[in-house]
């Protein structure tokens, strides 16, 4: 059973747990035991290494414990004689793309994402920039928990900063935008959710001539999250007041974007994809006629690709599960309804700020409205219910919850949809119910949702 990873990397409270300094540094020395012993688990695509000392990029989001996590992983890496090269505050997607262009074995970067300020975590990205095999991951757990860790007897690795990592980053995105298009005399919004696109995402649009409406983009090491994503209503408000073109609201570690209409219509992954998808098959860039999603994306977004003979495969819940997907199966276009968002040809990884100049691409060379442009897409009532747990134990072990599920398959009918799953980065148990009548959908979400409290609940 996997003890560190989850669906997305290490992901605990700091300070706690997998995020105990001494468990980290366990963590840094398996990462440079096996870049030194087994470096071809840092590849996806079989690529070798690109100098003889393996070399490791770090960065971290805004988050305080994040300094803490970080020095324990360089202490780790360079004892195991790994060459370590440190960033300062980037989005997950920055760290992915300076690994491949900075000839990086691996980077690991330092973030829980869209939770609470009081978690972390810890990201692996290989050395083509592709979130890290589950064959890597599980390597290092039975490195960490293993009496013999196979240390490495090396010099101490060289450290070196990287004082321009968020220039690098912002000029790449700049230069792949202003060759499409550019915002001047437009408005955007854009919420920054006090995180790591903070001092990139302005820099981007400003150098596109936009006139900005910035929502929380001062990050105190503290407020990671408050806003953004998550809370996009206070982006809708400031849309509708300012007559902005649209407005973005991004997650803590930059990896996701959820959109907003000039209409303030909140939009979410679902209708990004599609848009996108429609767009890319007019102009003939959507290869195999093939977008992948999770089992979490609503039925009305498969069926407004359908229209157009575009296939919508669909994985487990995890972008790095439609990552996979999409290197099997040569799609361009991949994400989750959460709003990650994966442009394969331009980037290795979900990418916020790529993805919210896609969009904003398409609605000016296009000359239509976000609202009109999400149209295409008609959401089928949908009720997703997070119950905080105390345990993990399979849902087939819990009999009163499999009766609350056959109840909610029997409201739901033949054309609804339910769908039971843990977290994998919180103690938490998500019910999604789906259908046509949404009084049914909602009873039963909370048929099963008060079931599993009754069971398992931690509250």
């Amino acid at each position: 059973m996997r003890r560190l990873f989850g669906t997305d990397g290490i992901r605990a409270i700091a300070g706690q747990g997998a995020l105990a300094p001494e468990t980290i540094m366990s963590v840094a020395k398996a990462v440079g035991v096996l870049l030194w012993n087994e470096p071809q688990l840092f590849s996806r695509r079989g690529r070798k290494p690109r100098s003889a000392t393996p070399k490791a990029l770090l960065a971290l989001d805004t988050r305080s414990s994040g300094h803490m996590i970080r020095g324990a992983l360089v202490a780790g890496l360079l004892a195991s004689g790994v060459d370590v090269l440190e960033a300062d505050v980037l989005p997950a997607p920055a760290c992915a793309y300076l690994a491949k262009r900075l000839r990086c074995d691996v980077a690991l970067f330092v973030s829980a994402s869209h939770n609470p300020n009081d978690y972390n975590g810890i990201k692996l990205f290989d050395r083509d920039g592709f979130k890290a095999a589950s064959a890597l991951e599980r390597r290092i757990e039975e490195l960490v928990f293993s009496e013999h860790k196979g240390e490495v007897r090396r010099p101490i690795g060289r450290y070196e900063r990287v004082a321009d990592a968020q220039e690098i980053y912002a000029g790449a995105l700049t230069e792949w935008a202003l060759s499409r298009f550019d915002l001047r005399g437009r408005t955007v919004v854009l919420d920054c959710a006090n995180g790591a696109v903070s001092h990139i995402a302005p820099v981007v649009f400003n150098r596109l001539g936009a006139e900005l409406r910035l929502l929380n983009a001062t990050p105190d090491g503290r407020n990671i999250n408050r806003g953004g994503a998550l809370f996009p209503k206070r982006t809708s408000f400031a849309v509708k007041r300012s007559g902005a073109l649209c407005g973005f609201c991004f997650d803590g570690d930059g990896d996701r974007v959820i959109p907003v209409a000039e209409n303030g219509t909140i939009l979410d992954g679902d209708f990004a994809m599609a848009i996108l998808a429609l767009d890319m098959l007019r102009r003939r860039r959507l290869h195999h006629r093939t977008v992948v999603s999770t089992v979490m994306s609503n039925m009305g977004f498969e069926v407004a690709l359908q229209r157009h003979n575009i296939q919508v495969l669909r994985t487990g819940v995890g972008d790095r599960l439609v990552l996979e997907k999409m290197l099997e199966t040569g799609a361009r276009l991949g994400g989750e309804q959460s709003g990650h968002l994966i442009l394969l040809k331009e980037s290795t990884t979900g990418d916020g700020i790529l993805a919210a100049l896609a969009l904003a691409e398409v609605v000016l060379r296009t000359n239509k409205r976000l609202s009109e442009l999400a149209k295409v897409m008609r959401r089928f009532p949908q009720v997703l219910i997070n119950v905080a747990v105390s345990e993990k134990p399979p849902f087939q072990n819990l009999p009163p919850v499999q009766e609350a599920v056959k109840e909610a398959e029997r409201l739901l009918g033949s054309t609804g949809r339910l769908l039971l799953r843990y977290s994998g980065t919180e103690p938490v148990a998500r019910v999604m119910a789906e259908g046509e009548n949404r009084k049914r959908v909602k009873e039963a979400a909370e048929l099963v949702a008060n079931a599993i409290r009754r069971c398992i609940g931690s509250e």
